[in-house]
């Protein structure tokens, strides 16, 4: 399982990302040596470890459900039960934000790489059709908290002479081409869709290959 992130300098349900960390740290202490099915914990213990007043717990509590860190097991939302995801974020990795400015240096990058890989990977039966920017960058915001691209592909046109042991399934290709990109930064996130208005909305198109 994919470790989470939290950016520090960024607020999640109301706090920051350490006291996040630090808060669901405090509440799964509570339930050591407990199945997961029974690891519940009630709303008064959620505002006792996470240090909010009673009324802004209320808000962040919904939050929780809504985002899946939380599940309501009591009509009257006096009780919880504890997701993976809950899980995962006392356990997160703290980075600082991905400035705009570097950014912009990598999406630039990103797109010379695609052009370069689909000159030169003649390996892989697959190329990359387009690549869009969606996500944190679309936002107004000076610093990110990733770097999110929706990546399309085709089937590579036949050479005079392919090359021997050319990748032939589609998931090995595209994992190459994940990697590719995935290597260039802890923040870029790759996702694969058959066409380019699959990308969610808004997006930025910041390489098509013409060929």
């Amino acid at each position: 399982m994919k470790t989470m992130t939290l950016v520090t300098r960024r607020l999640y349900f109301g706090v920051d990302a350490l006291r996040l960390r630090d808060a669901t740290g405090r509440v799964l202490s509570r339930l050591q040596g407990l199945p997961p099915d029974r690891a519940t914990v009630r709303l008064d213990a959620l505002v006792e470890d996470f240090r909010v007043s009673a009324a802004a717990s209320r808000m962040m509590v919904e939050q929780m459900v809504k985002d899946g860190l939380l599940e309501r097991l009591s009509p009257r939302g006096t009780e919880y039960g504890i997701t993976d995801k809950f899980r995962q974020c006392a356990e997160a990795r703290l980075v600082e934000p991905l400035p705009r400015t570097r950014a912009q240096m990598l999406l630039a990058h990103i797109a010379d790489l695609a052009e370069r890989f689909n000159r030169s990977a003649s390996y892989n039966k697959y190329e990359i059709e387009a690549i869009a920017v969606f996500g944190d960058y679309m936002s107004l915001d000076a610093d990110l908290a990733e770097l999110s691209v929706g990546v399309t592909g085709r089937r590579r046109p036949p050479g005079e002479r392919p090359a021997s042991g050319r990748v032939s399934e589609p998931t090995e290709g595209t994992e190459q081409i994940r990697a590719l990109l995935e290597t260039q930064s802890s923040f870029v996130q790759a996702s694969f869709y058959q066409r380019l208005q699959d990308v969610p909305r808004p997006f930025s198109v910041i390489f098509k290959d013409q060929g």
